[in-house]
């Protein structure tokens, strides 16, 4: 089907209203011309009622102008591109005034008239002076911290073995005592010493001295102790055995000894091996044990030397020498007795390793942070896993 051209040409030329005639479209905006509309209606704003927008909670078309100005105020770039439209001077920080007498001239409003015995340069309701502490406790180095360091390494033992756990703090600060374990900032302290309690309104008040495993100590107010305490702190409770005590129950002296032993063997063959130690435990004491020594086997049928001795719970006495049997195993010495031809007896718990190796494992074991090393039989020193 075809159209007759003429026809089409009569309808637009008949067309008096301009129905046919096709819109222009607008260009489309750019941000920059976007910013500079916002910007209008906060101008326009302004000039209808004289101020700028604010926070009004009653006009939610204010609060989302004041919020848009502010955005604009608070971006540099922003600022920039609308300078040339800041007819109002909204966006240009006022320069701040050179003297007071300024100030006093520009008060159109008589704000600051004096007004009988009213007068800005006299204070009023002002709140007192703060007391400040006479003494503010700075970390610093424990001089005598060997003393306190035993306390510690039980401390952690104990904590392992389940005979005391952490707490949260009693906000009455009725837990924060002289000889009371603490963990703040992921350290563990212990209280030596409460000075001169006072009471201040109607709380406990006192300077503690606070030893930390890391070998420093403090003088911190008890108030600021118990105040860390809140903010995230521990309290390590005493042990089960205290308790029990305090309970009018009777404990059992239940210690037993970890033992290092040298050996005193004149056979060459013993002699040859350096730092050879036995390591083992007893629920007695060592030197009841080694009584006679000479006669058994175990001590390599000779006598022995006591090297070092560590107390123990006599319940977990035989578990610390088993992972301590484990950690040197690769130091081990199994020496074999036979008798015609047969294996009769076996010594399994000497070890060619170094005394102060020995302690060393045993104070990790004691923080419980043995299972992070292991033992180098090549270097005969002790190393981080992996390392």
């Amino acid at each position: 089907m075809s159209v007759d051209r003429s026809w089409l040409e009569q309808i637009v030329a008949e067309d008096e209203h301009g129905l046919l005639d096709t819109p222009v479209k607008a260009a489309p905006k750019t941000p920059q011309s976007r910013l500079v509309d916002a910007f209008q209606e906060i101008c326009a704003f302004i000039e209808k009622h004289g101020r700028a927008p604010d926070k009004n909670p009653n006009d939610i078309t204010e609060w989302q102008l004041h919020h848009r100005l502010k955005g604009i105020v608070n971006d540099p770039k922003q600022c920039a591109a609308l300078a040339e439209y800041d007819i109002h001077g909204v966006l240009v920080e006022p320069e701040p005034p050179a003297s007071i007498e300024e100030i006093i001239a520009k008060d159109d409003l008589g704000i600051l008239d004096g007004d009988g015995d009213v007068d800005i340069f006299t204070l009023r309701h002002v709140p007192g002076k703060t007391i400040q502490p006479d003494e503010v406790a700075e970390r610093r180095e424990c001089k005598d911290f060997d003393e306190f360091k035993p306390l510690f390494v039980e401390c952690h033992a104990q904590l392992k073995a389940g005979e005391r756990s952490l707490i949260l703090p009693d906000r009455k600060e009725a837990s924060i005592n002289q000889g009371t374990f603490f963990v703040s900032g992921g350290v563990l302290g212990y209280i030596a010493e409460v000075g001169d309690e006072r009471r201040e309104r109607g709380r406990r008040s006192a300077r503690l001295r606070c030893i930390y495993e890391n070998g420093t100590e403090s003088n911190i107010l008890l108030r600021s102790l118990a105040r860390a305490m809140y903010e995230g702190g521990r309290i390590v409770t005493e042990s089960s055995a205290v308790t029990l005590e305090k309970m009018g129950f009777e404990v059992e002296a239940g210690h037993g000894e970890i033992y290092v032993l040298r050996s005193l063997s004149q056979d060459p063959q013993v002699q040859a091996i350096p730092d050879l130690h036995k390591i083992g435990f007893t629920r007695t004491s060592t030197a009841k044990r080694i009584i006679q020594a000479s006669e058994q086997r175990t001590y390599l049928n000779a006598p022995v030397e006591i090297v070092a001795t560590y107390a123990v719970d006599a319940r977990v006495a035989s578990n610390i020498e088993s992972v301590l049997h484990r950690f040197f195993s690769a130091a081990q010495m199994n020496v074999t007795y036979e008798r015609d031809g047969e294996k009769v007896a076996v010594a399994r718990e000497w070890f060619s390793v170094p005394r102060a190796v020995i302690d060393e494992a045993v104070q990790l074991l004691s923080s419980g942070t043995i299972t992070n090393y292991e033992f180098d039989p090549l270097l005969r020193t002790i190393r981080l896993r992996g390392s």
